[in-house]
């Protein structure tokens, strides 16, 4: 056999790792932490952090629990809530875990009322946490929502 044909094996070898490195799914990076103040509305990404430097405490979102509110393309009895986690620290302290739900009309705003057993928002450290919106909104059953794709705007106020 000639020189040639013992590097066949490991030429292919070669060219099924690339294509198999090209196949695997790339993980999205979050966008670039925000800086923002109390009042004034914001909207994060799965896995990115906003730090509101008036209230001198820091929001990362996690990312959407659930998501049971009814496509806009689908006619259906009820509507269910999204669910939102997040983290809230403040300075170098110990991450505070919050799981919220709110419900949201098509345009994914919540409303400004509150709904029995529904909690849209929080308190901690004197300030309020509320959540705003969900983007985007389901617009059918067969198109499910990649994590990646959630944004969650929020309102911190104070108490």
């Amino acid at each position: 056999m000639s020189r040639r044909g013992h590097q066949t094996p490991y030429i292919l070898a070669a060219i099924l790792m690339l294509l198999a490195g090209a196949c695997r799914s790339i993980t999205p990076t979050p966008p670039p932490p925000l800086t923002v103040t109390r009042d004034t509305e914001f909207t994060l990404a799965p896995g990115q952090t906003a730090a509101v430097i008036d209230a001198v405490f820091s929001i990362r979102l996690i990312g959407i629990g659930g998501d049971e509110r009814c496509p806009s393309g689908v006619e259906c009895a009820a509507s269910g809530p999204v669910s939102v986690s997040f983290t809230l620290q403040k300075g170098g302290g110990d991450l505070t875990t919050v799981d919220l739900q709110t419900f949201t009309d098509q345009d994914g705003r919540a409303p400004d009322f509150e709904f029995e057993g529904i909690q849209d928002h929080t308190s901690y450290e004197g300030y309020l946490v509320r959540i705003v919106s969900v983007l985007p909104y389901p617009k059918n059953l067969n198109e499910k929502i990649r994590d990646s794709d959630y944004r969650v705007t929020f309102l911190v106020t104070e108490e």
